[in-house]
């Protein structure tokens, strides 16, 4: 009964009974390293399917596209057989090439059939850091891919999602007056967790483009050597206008549903306080709250369930939602709301000036710097050259003298 309860969930229905003989072994083998000749992209399954549950951005933006070769996401290199875990940009093991970069491959003893093609799909739940770096800048790359119509309007998707559970957050917890008296920190902590985690939830499983989030990705992209800074720049420009242009759709839909009453006590309280922060506060609000959020689209690229995706939002949207934190999306609808339903002292230029100009410099801040640029140092090419730089590892292309 343990061992049963303590197995790995197979994924899908096995198309035969006959195939149940050749299933593996389910004990969980140690991670083995495999030295890839296209650091940029990675695998974590043996057969180089991908398997049902992996992240929806991958899905959604074309993760199974066409083969990229060696290296890629649906050709992944065989692994070595037993070979030293080595650090992704360390010093490689003896006989190991000098300037390759590591990814970790599933043994087969946790693989189980399901519903690949014809074989067996190695199941992992969990991507490694370098492998979720890796595959957050494949992301990047198939969004940079997409026409500029298709970004507009999954971004405008993002925002009418962004206004749908903004009001759930006004309902709720604004609404929780006696809470609010007896323990004020747990109130705030209210308003954080019920409404925006389900927002990027939703974004993260059915797919579609928050400008934020965007920041992070597509550095990580560019870091990677996979797009163009004017790719780049094309994509969060894109995404930013198709963000404003939902929320302000879904703005529209909530002053006519007639709903607006019971929002109103949050719209008051929240929007003034939005527009009335100095400016150097502001600034430094809008980058721990993306740094926040980026943290939450790794962590949901990483983990490989509805569940692990879910908790992985849940905690640094609803932390930043709650201490107070600046995100640009978030402001195009509370904000605009406090203007159309006459709160004082809450207008455009403050709103266009005080608020969203500064929060949107500082969440490009963070996703960009703090989160993939930090990252990049960690487990791909910036901290790779930065080591050849330092002699730990040679150059690529350079001669064994």
């Amino acid at each position: 009964m343990a061992a049963f309860l303590l197995r790995p969930p197979v994924l899908g229905v096995c198309r035969a009974a006959d195939t149940r003989a050749r299933r593996p072994s389910l004990r969980r083998g140690p991670l083995r390293p495999a030295a890839i000749a296209e650091p940029a992209v990675v695998t974590t399954n043996g057969n180089g399917a991908h398997s049902e549950g992996d992240d929806s951005d991958s899905d959604a933006y074309g993760f199974d596209g066409p083969s990229r070769g060696a290296g890629s996401l649906r050709n992944p290199p065989p692994a070595a057989a037993n070979g030293p875990t080595v650090p992704v940009n360390g010093a490689p093991a003896k006989g190991s090439p000098s300037s390759a970069s590591v990814a970790y491959s599933v043994p087969e003893s946790v693989a189980v059939y399901g519903t690949g093609i014809g074989g067996f799909v190695p199941v992992q739940s969990l991507f490694t850091p370098p492998e979720t770096y890796l595959a957050v800048a494949a992301v990047g790359e198939a969004k940079s891919k997409l026409p500029a119509w298709q970004t507009v309007m999954l971004a405008g998707m993002a925002g009418v999602y962004t206004a749908m559970f903004t009001s759930l957050l006004l309902m709720v917890g604004p609404n929780c007056h006696g809470m609010a008296a007896q323990n004020p920190g747990l109130a705030r902590y209210l308003v954080g967790a019920i409404g925006l985690p389900f927002q990027l939830m939703i974004i993260k499983i059915c797919g579609a483009e928050l400008f934020t989030g965007s920041t992070a990705q597509m550095t990580a992209a560019l870091h990677e050597g996979r797009i163009t800074m004017s790719q780049m720049l094309r994509q969060w420009a894109c995404s930013f206008t198709g963000n404003a242009l939902g929320c302000a759709l879904g703005v529209f839909l909530l002053l006519n549903s007639g709903v607006t009453p019971s929002l109103q006590t949050g719209i008051a309280s929240i929007s003034a306080a939005k527009v009335a922060i100095p400016l150097k506060q502001i600034v430094f609000r809008a980058v721990l709250a993306n740094w926040f959020v980026c943290l939450a689209v790794w962590q949901a690229t990483a983990a490989q369930s509805v569940g692990g995706k879910f908790i992985s939002v849940l905690g640094p949207v609803s932390a930043f939602i709650a201490v107070g934190f600046e995100h640009c999306v978030a402001n195009m609808v509370i904000i605009p709301l406090g203007i159309l339903t006459g709160v004082p002292g809450v207008t455009w230029k403050g709103f266009l000036l005080n608020n969203l100009l500064p929060v949107t410099l500082g969440n490009i801040f963070a996703g960009s710097i703090c989160v993939a640029t930090l990252y990049s140092l960690a487990f791909g090419r910036l901290g790779r050259r930065v080591n050849e730089a330092l002699g730990i590892v040679k150059k690529e292309g350079a001669g064994t003298g």
